[in-house]
């Protein structure tokens, strides 16, 4: 085994935490259901999205809880190496989101596609019409990059540390969320703002923050678990040592933080109406990448019971080499 250092120094939010159940019933087997209220999504919405009303910020739990079974079928689940029924279970889902006026939730043979179909129902009753389409671009972008991911598991293939990155960008989910809070806040943006070189490189930004992020914080659950699909994981595939690796990406995620503050410097005005809103998106960006790392630590989902020893110390224990670790992208 190797004792291995992660960078991590954020101090802990203060935020208000609504109820924990959800509006929405998830057909889930026990242990499943055990795991998702464990995952306290709640917490996570109320830190992305902390100005948004009831009915708003519940639409966003609601979401989080059915992203995290959804997400878990591609992942190590019965569709990791299945690529026809995956694209089966895809396309039923991009079927909901094909009415952009979604006066009423468009019906499904797969239950978890009707509780989608129920979140975006709901989303299309924002206001301005462009946040259903950008929640609709992303979402059609992470089911790309779960397909994607089911293939290259099927095949067995192991993508470059770019590969990945690309990959990752697309299967993190992180992107919806980025709509989701913007719908949650009720901004009104217009649409070619988000057409600007600086607003889509806070985006990427954003994106790699959180997935960068994700992908050390996560990599002691998915090595046990034999998943591969992690940047952490290729480094070490490439034959860095396990300290190197998380350094490695360690220096990813520093360098994010640079490129963040050149994109800001870059951002255009476009008046002071929506600039207001254009500097509440951008916190809303922020915003998800600060829950994804204090929920990271919350959940329990990564280190169980040593969520506070592994805060306070920055130290985990990983396999000593690699060599063992299957090769497989679920």
């Amino acid at each position: 085994m190797a004792v291995t250092r992660v960078q991590q120094s954020v101090s802990s939010p203060t935020v208000k935490t609504p109820r924990r159940d959800t509006s929405l019933s998830i057909r889930l087997p026990e242990i499943s259901q055990r795991r998702l209220q464990k995952t306290d999504f709640a917490y996570f919405c109320s830190i992305a999205a902390p100005d948004a009303e009831p009915e708003e910020l519940r639409t966003v739990i609601d979401w989080g809880n059915w992203v995290f079974p959804f997400d878990d079928l591609f992942d190590n689940g019965s569709l990791k190496d299945d690529p026809e029924r995956a694209q089966v279970l895809v396309e039923d889902l991009r079927a909901g989101m094909a009415d952009e006026t979604g006066q009423r939730p468009v019906l499904s043979d797969y239950p978890i596609v009707q509780v989608h179909n129920s979140v975006w129902h709901r989303i299309t009753q924002a206001q301005p019409i462009g946040i259903r389409r950008r929640f609709a671009r992303a979402m059609n972008d992470y089911c790309t990059g779960c397909l994607a991911q089911v293939r290259s598991c099927s095949k067995g293939e192991l993508p470059s540390l770019e590969e990945m990155l690309s990959l990752r960008r697309q299967s993190a989910g992180v992107s919806p969320l980025f709509a989701l809070v913007e719908y949650a806040h009720k901004l009104d943006i217009p649409d070619h703002v988000f057409e600007c070189k600086s607003i889509q490189e806070i985006e990427r930004i954003g994106t790699d923050l959180v997935l960068l992020q994700n992908d050390i914080l996560s990599y002691c659950k998915e090595e046990k678990e034999g998943v591969s699909h992690n940047l952490v994981a290729i480094c070490r595939h490439n034959g860095m040592p396990a300290q190197v690796a998380f350094n490695h990406v360690g220096e990813m995620l520093i360098e994010r933080y640079r490129d963040w503050y050149l994109a800001l410097a870059a951002l255009p005005t476009w008046g002071e109406r929506i600039d207001a809103d254009v500097q509440e998106y951008i916190r809303g960006v922020q915003n998800v990448v600060r829950a994804n790392l204090h929920w990271s630590f919350r959940s329990g989902r990564y280190f169980g019971k040593a969520n506070d020893q592994v805060r306070k110390t920055g130290i985990v224990t990983v396999r000593s080499n690699n060599a063992d670790f299957k090769l497989s992208m679920a």
